[in-house]
């Protein structure tokens, strides 16, 4: 019987119909003269994907959430609720990009397999992309799927020197009702000798947290909330920028020592200064991002699903000038790095797996109410992922992938969530806010595609 890690389980006592905890990768293709059909996708699901852990099983959960949920199979594929397709009847992009919003923000059935596939039909009016353009939707819960194991699925998806599928792994078979509650005083008891282990831990990597950012003085960062922390509600907005991959590896020749996701990010910094300072809420101090981390490298052997840290990072929102924003955003980058590993990164994945899921769900709520009313730090005032696309040229059916995107889920007080993602022709930059807080996606798109101009401008006219 496998169950799922603190962390996974988190994310699914997040779950409501106002914070679906789920993320929705976009790929777009260039169809041209070609049309890949709705039969062709099946047998390259059925070929390519079906023996992945997320497609093999769904979540059984436990009565009143008195345990972690468990793994088992999920049985033979409902297609007509995994699989479907959409005609955008030559709708232009930036239209299609609301319905994209409610598409994203309909709530999963967590009874069942924690995925679905969109196939979009007659997309035109994409930047940098000749019409028609098609469009691939993948929705996964975020308890079955984190960023890194994303970009793998996409990997496979895609025409790149593949190998044939494996065939399908076993799935353990469903616990018995005794099983279940035989396990739920065990499971808690030894919450409870890990939680002990686990501040024995915590305590002298604390110290070491504390120190770890010595070492360079950085300017002081925003610890109380900014506009988006906030309670959100059921509405949406969402965006899609691409970027030519080209421009951006000019900014990366010219503003050398920095990486790709410090100038994504720096990019999403300068647009949140100007949305900010235009509704006369920009603090005097930089806001602070939360970026997930891979820990895979650190511990390979664990079977949750997600294997993440996640990194305080400043924006360096308070710097006007875009190349030293970046370079700042840099050096904010190493310090959050520095103090992830000061804390141990078996440590940080072990906290969740201590915690009696209701107890972490009741704080998890108590701390996102606490914050949004100011009573209390806020860790992050935005979230940003990078989530690779497929490295190097990749193709599906024949059709040339041009760009990936990526939505990420919103919750109570982190109301805006980025993504960063890249393709062999665009690195692309997707926002998903709650609609009451950013109730303007286009003026925000525009801020994004402005502060990539001034950026670009300034590192070739340097």
């Amino acid at each position: 019987m496998e169950q799922l890690s603190g962390l996974d389980a988190a994310f699914v006592h997040q779950d409501s119909a106002r914070t679906p905890m789920h993320v929705t990768a976009i790929l777009l293709y260039q169809a041209g003269q070609r049309t890949l059909d709705l039969p062709t996708l099946r047998g390259i699901i059925d070929q390519r994907l079906l023996h992945l852990p997320l497609f093999q099983r769904r979540m059984r959960r436990v009565t009143l959430d008195v345990d972690t949920p468990y793994w088992v199979a999920a049985g033979p594929v409902d297609w007509r609720y995994h699989l479907q397709q959409e005609d955008a009847g030559g709708l232009r992009w930036s239209q299609y990009q609301s319905r994209l919003g409610r598409f994203h923000a309909r709530r999963m059935n967590l009874a069942k397999p924690l995925w679905q596939l969109r196939l979009v039909y007659d997309i035109h009016g994409v930047p940098g992309i000749e019409e028609p353009c098609q469009a691939l939707l993948l929705k996964a819960h975020h308890a079955a799927i984190d960023g890194i194991s994303l970009a793998s699925l996409l990997h496979q998806l895609h025409d790149q020197g593949r190998q044939d599928a494996p065939p399908a792994g076993r799935v353990p078979p469903p616990p018995s009702r005794w099983q279940l509650w035989s396990r739920v005083n065990q499971n808690n008891l030894l919450r409870q000798v890990k939680l002990a282990g686990t501040v024995g831990r915590l305590l002298p990597a604390l110290t070491r947290f504390n120190g770890a950012d010595t070492k360079e003085k950085l300017p002081p960062v925003r610890r109380f909330r900014a506009l988006f922390n906030a309670q959100v509600g059921s509405g949406r907005s969402v965006g899609v920028v691409l970027l030519p991959r080209e421009e951006v590896q000019q900014v990366k020749r010219a503003v050398r020592r920095v990486t790709y996701n410090d100038i994504a990010a720096s990019i999403i910094a300068g647009a949140l200064r100007r949305y900010l300072a235009g509704r006369d809420e920009l603090p005097d101090k930089s806001l602070v991002a939360g970026m997930p981390i891979n820990l895979r490298g650190a511990d390979s052997g664990r079977s949750g699903s997600n294997q993440i840290a996640t990194m305080a990072v400043g924006l360096g929102t308070q710097v006007a000038d875009p190349i030293a924003r970046t370079r700042l955003l840099h050096r904010y980058a190493v310090a959050g790095k520095r103090n992830i590993d000061a804390l141990g990164t078996g440590t940080i994945m072990d906290i969740s797996d201590s915690v009696n899921p209701a107890i972490l769900a009741g704080g998890l709520r108590t701390m996102a109410v606490a914050g949004s009313l100011g009573s209390m730090p806020v860790p992050f005032h935005t979230m940003i992922s990078n989530v690779p696309g497929p490295a190097g040229p990749a193709s599906l059916a024949g059709l040339p992938l041009l760009a990936c995107a990526g939505l990420g889920p919103v919750r109570d007080n982190m109301g805006l969530f980025q993504i960063i993602s890249s393709s062999d022709h665009f690195f692309s930059l997707t926002f998903n806010a709650c609609s009451k807080l950013l109730p303007d996606a286009d003026h925000y798109r525009r801020l994004l595609l402005q502060s990539h101009e001034e950026l670009l401008a300034a590192a070739t006219e340097g």
